[in-house]
């Protein structure tokens, strides 16, 4: 069985029937309600594990920040409720700079969560007033693992005790929350990782298994089986230490609510996608800025729009990446991929719903994979068994 990582490849099945479209944009989001997401696609520094869109910094970035408020112009009747600056790495821009984004953002609202990602280098003190004074109450920093010699690997750069102190000192101001990843080259630091997590009293931690990239994916590295082992234990361990489970791969202290996941778990909740890279959605409309920092800056209104008939069996599927699905009148003749799912143990019915163990939030991903193709399979009967292939060419 192919282990499914993420949840952009979860929903794969279904992006062929994603057509273009020309709408109004502004017309859509006029005088709605949801989140903003905005991209700043620049890094100093190139590693290995990303499979982000980004760029080294090649124009002024005064630049970009003025092409981000031209198009947050188009959408000055959009309350922001959630905010997060991703990339990237969005600490690059001034506090001035990002101030001046977040003022076109807010408006007359008044964001309850805005979250800015940072690398531990670019994370000072001066950097921590400056967010402070601009109204950021949380800041995520990708760790990857606190273990010098894979991060070393990994393209990181910043040691130990440098992290340390970072944390220290987000910990201050903030609501913290870290990125570790697993299914590393040579063998899992997951536990230990997870273990100073604790220690360090970080809010919320985000556990992911690596997407292999072209610089990865020949190097020796965890069976399924040793990945699967190594999340239980992780999830025993945050548990033991008063971490619970809301949502993705995302444990909380009770502290960070990390609302800003939720596009991904309720994705009724409208997006707005602001910056080269960005994607959003909106009703049964999904959107995407094409990356090109130059082309960004000459037109950021150019964004290309989407049309789903699946978007609705998307926005039921989402349910199992908050780890319960409500069924309602769907059961195992619909999607006999829960029977499976049953039989392995990831998840049980409980009343109307099917709610997923422990092993089954390891497994959600490929379980939600596997219920993309029940849906089409249902109704799409026509389609031959070559038309079902995985992104790989594997017929499932």
């Amino acid at each position: 069985m192919k282990w499914v990582k993420t949840h952009h490849s979860a929903l794969s099945p279904l992006r062929r029937f994603k057509k273009p479209v020309e709408v109004s944009l502004p017309k859509l989001y006029r005088n709605r309600k949801g989140f903003v997401y905005v991209h700043v696609p620049f890094c100093l520094n190139n590693c290995r594990f990303c499979i982000l869109y980004r760029e080294k910094p090649s124009v002024p970035l005064d630049s970009y920040v003025n092409a981000v408020k031209r198009e947050l112009q188009r959408f000055k009747s959009f309350k922001a409720k959630v905010v997060y600056f991703g990339g990237g790495t969005p600490t690059l821009l001034s506090g001035e700079q990002l101030g001046e984004i977040i003022d076109s953002i807010r408006g007359k609202s008044r964001p309850k969560e805005i979250t800015v990602e940072t690398t531990v280098r670019e994370f000072t003190r001066e950097k921590a007033e400056e967010l402070v004074s601009l109204g950021v109450n949380r800041v995520s920093f990708g760790i990857q693992t606190f273990n010098e010699k894979k991060r070393l690997f990994l393209g990181r750069k910043s040691g130990l005790d440098e992290i340390i102190k970072k944390i220290e000192l987000a910990r201050e101001h903030f609501i913290v929350s870290i990125d570790l990843l697993y299914d590393l080259p040579y063998g899992n630091t997951l536990i230990d990782d997870i273990r100073t997590a604790i220690e360090l009293g970080v809010d919320g931690l985000s556990i992911y298994p690596l997407e292999h990239t072209g610089y990865t994916k020949d190097y020796p590295h965890p069976s399924v089986e040793e990945n699967e082992r190594d999340f239980l234990k992780a999830y025993e361990i945050l548990r033991e230490n008063g971490y619970g489970h809301i949502n993705m791969n995302h444990f909380t202290s009770g502290k960070d609510e990390f609302l800003y996941s939720r596009v991904f778990t309720r994705p009724w909740i409208p997006l707005l996608g602001i910056g080269c890279g960005a994607g959003g959605h909106v009703d049964f409309y999904q959107t995407f800025h094409p990356p090109g920092v130059r082309a960004y800056i000459q037109n950021p209104y150019r964004v290309m729009i989407f049309a789903s008939e699946s978007f609705e069996v998307e926005r039921f599927l989402s349910g199992l990446f908050e780890g319960e699905l409500e069924l309602g009148e769907c059961g195992l003749e619909e999607f006999p991929s829960l029977k499976l799912a049953i039989e392995k143990g990831w998840g049980v019915f409980d009343g109307n719903g099917f709610r997923l163990t422990p092993r089954g939030l390891f497994w959600a991903n490929t379980l939600a994979y596997m219920m993309c193709l029940d849906y089409l399979r249902n109704r799409f009967c026509e389609f031959s068994s070559s038309s079902l292939k995985t992104e790989s060419g594997e017929v499932v």
